[in-house]
């Protein structure tokens, strides 16, 4: 490593006092006028949209929520596994600039789902190469709920993982006519420019909103000064339309569309064309009668075509010619739900479906050719869930769900034992949640079944449905400036699809894994312009079956921070350290990768500032990776030899080094 751990322990703690005594001083001369003018205004100090280091510190059970449109350290997301990597426990598997996949304490793929506006979001890519997150630019949505663990029902066919809801929120009918316009731009190191609008009109009986994303990057360089084959390019447009015809009734209609491109360090081969297109209907009705609160119907549509080669993006290998693969992905959604309340009781209700098709064609002419079908998914689950207030202080939800889920392999013959399969699927949870004082406890059990997905049945047609039984508890506790959560759990995953690459191991196989681990949150008002905070997250997980450590789970993770504001200017710092990794199994892992050795620490050191400029513009800057370190993830991608103007192979895709990042947001 180019800097060693001891350097990065000590050199963020002996720059951080000086970094914040001079910015504090500087600042407090510059803003001096802007408040002598609010004083004189009677008009209090606006809070400044200070940038956000170590997450959201939970304020429900097995809950965070993250708004998007924050500025973030590490560099503000480029897509929506880049926005999750900050929150405890998530951690993103790097395969260069853009596309990483995202695990949550530990699992990620099929196991961690992925909602955008309560519609799935499925890669097409046969090896991962376009997780659902490539396909989300976080800026275009109002706000991120990351549930931990099976303590849900709504949102889909069993949380082995957990679940992620990119949401927009519903407008409110407005007396007169209204605009509200919020748009950033961003700029950074190796070439990295953003650019985000989003624009809503309401009136009293209808609204529209549109919102445009613009992302590229060049290729990044590691602390070493190797250059990373990274760079990347997307758009995306969004255009939602609906009526009010009464306050308790919302009509409307959604159009989504995404073009892009990215090269990868981990593979042979680029992604050329990552085109997105995806349309909603939704009917909610409120208030039908004192006891039916609310109806929600929604029917949606997401057609994913795309193109990866090994010669439009790179030089041609000349041992492997010219390859190019075209995978095509339509999904087809329906979800109704709905919400009663009788007292203190609140129950919702619903059944969902979807059908899923995949189809490819393969070879430099491949417009030329038909897509030919691969798989085929049809799934269909009811689900209850209900909340119980049973007094002021205590509060009891649990919640029962059964899918069916059919999958075909459309290539094989008729008469194969495998080509058509039937998957009975049943989720449960109940949880229980008491107050006291200034602390909310909660406990709870969960149960979640998920079939084999389209790339484990890649790997197997054998596979049996993952049931993963769970127990999360947990305390949230508030008091004046101090906020804290501890959140822990213990998992036993019964049939674990393990992905085995090793030289004569099945390619995917059923294991039994025990797995158990949490994290912990504390932010810390120390002034009423300062505050500190911490992280720190865990989990340790063991293949019982072959009796080693589960593949691909992430090591100890420590995040500290201090953050000064006086409501015009700010200063902060991020300091990350990871531990070593010894616990590990080469070769095994999951669908997006697997384990590839013991993995040393680190510690990255980054700094950021704001200056809120008036009301409605903010000035925002940083810089990540001070120190410009060598390193990289545990769970990472193995590295790819490209070309040797390129840079060698390495065991990793290193992260970024020093990068410089300056943000500007105006809402209006």
């Amino acid at each position: 490593m180019k800097h060693c751990i001891r350097h990065s322990l000590v050199a963020p703690w002996a720059v951080l006092p000086l970094a914040l005594a001079v910015s504090a001083a500087w600042a407090a001369d510059a803003s001096q006028a802007e408040k002598e003018k609010r004083a004189q205004a009677n008009e209090p100090a606006p809070a400044l949209g200070t940038v956000v280091v170590t997450g959201t510190v939970s304020r429900q059970p097995d809950a965070v929520r993250i708004d998007p449109k924050a500025a973030l350290q590490p560099l503000p997301a480029s897509d929506g596994a880049s926005l999750l990597k900050g929150t405890p426990g998530l951690n993103v598997i790097r395969k260069g600039g853009s596309s990483g996949d995202p695990l949550l304490r530990g699992l990620g793929g099929s196991r961690l789902n992925v909602l955008a506006d309560d519609m799935f979001i499925y890669g097409g890519c046969g090896n991962r190469m376009d997780p659902p997150t490539a396909y989300i630019f976080p800026a275009a949505f109002d706000e991120v709920v990351i549930t931990k663990g099976p303590q849900s029902v709504t949102q889909g066919m069993g949380l082995v993982a957990g679940g992620v809801r990119f949401v927009r929120q519903p407008p409110t009918p407005s007396e007169t006519t209204r605009a509200e316009v919020n748009a950033a731009a961003t700029a950074g190191s190796f070439g990295r420019f953003d650019l985000f609008g989003d624009a809503t009109i309401t009136g009293r009986m209808f609204f529209v909103r549109a919102n445009a994303t613009h992302n590229k990057s060049d290729n990044y360089k590691d602390g070493s000064g190797q250059e990373v084959n990274s760079h990347f390019k997307r758009n995306s447009q969004m255009l939602q339309a609906g009526l009010m015809p009464t306050r308790d009734t919302r009509l409307s209609v959604t159009y989504e569309r995404s073009r892009g491109e990215a090269a990868y360090a981990d593979r042979m081969m680029d992604g050329t064309k990552f085109d997105r297109d995806a349309w909603s209907v939704q009917g909610v009705h409120q208030n039908i009668t004192p006891w039916f609160k609310e109806a929600e119907l929604r029917f949606g549509s997401g057609t994913i075509d795309h193109v990866m080669d090994n010669f439009s993006m790179r030089p041609v290998n000349r041992m492997m010619g010219q390859r190019l693969n075209n995978p095509k992905r339509t999904v087809r959604t329906a979800h109704l739900k709905t919400t009663m309340e009788w007292g203190n009781l609140n129950v919702q209700a619903g059944l969902d479906w979807s059908r899923d098709r995949h189809r490819a064609r393969m070879g430099a002419d491949y417009l030329a050719k038909p897509f030919m079908p691969t798989q085929s998914f049809r799934q269909a689950g009811a689900f209850a869930e209900a909340a119980w207030k049973r007094t002021p202080e205590q509060k009891l939800v649990a919640g029962l769900r059964h899918d069916r889920v059919r999958a075909v392999f459309e290539r094989q013959p008729a008469a194969s034992p495998t080509k058509n399969q039937t998957y009975k699927l049943t989720s449960a949870f109940g949880r229980w949640e008491q107050v006291f004082g200034n602390a909310t406890w909660y406990a709870g059990l969960g149960l979640a079944e998920r079939s084999p997905d389209f790339w484990e049945r890649k790997r197997s047609s054998t596979l049996k449905p993952e049931k993963n039984r769970q127990i999360d508890a947990g305390v949230i506790y508030r008091q004046g400036g101090v906020q804290a959560s501890v959140s822990l759990f213990a998992s036993s995953v019964k049939d674990f699809i393990l992905v085995d690459t090793n030289p004569g191991a099945a390619e995917a196989r059923n294991i039994d894994a025990r797995r158990y681990g949490g994290e912990a949150e504390v932010k810390w008002r120390l002034l009423p312009t300062l505050e500190a905070g911490a992280s720190l997250a865990y989990t340790r997980g063991t293949n019982r079956s072959d009796h080693r450590p589960l593949g691909q789970t992430p090591p100890l993770e420590l995040k500290t921070s201090l953050n000064w504001d006086n409501g015009v200017w700010s200063a902060g710092a991020l300091w990350r350290v990871a531990a070593k990794q010894n616990r590990y199994a080469i070769g095994q892992g999951n669908i997006i990768g697997q384990d590839l050795g013991p993995t040393p620490g680190f510690g990255v050191f980054s700094i950021n500032g704001g200056w809120r400029i008036n009301r409605n513009v903010t000035l925002q800057a940083g810089v990540d990776n001070v120190f410009d370190k060598t390193y990289a993830e545990s769970i990472s991608r193995p590295g790819s030899h490209i070309d040797p103007a390129l840079g060698v192979r390495t065991m990793r895709v290193n992260e970024p080094g020093r990068q410089f990042w300056l943000r500007v947001q105006a809402q209006f």
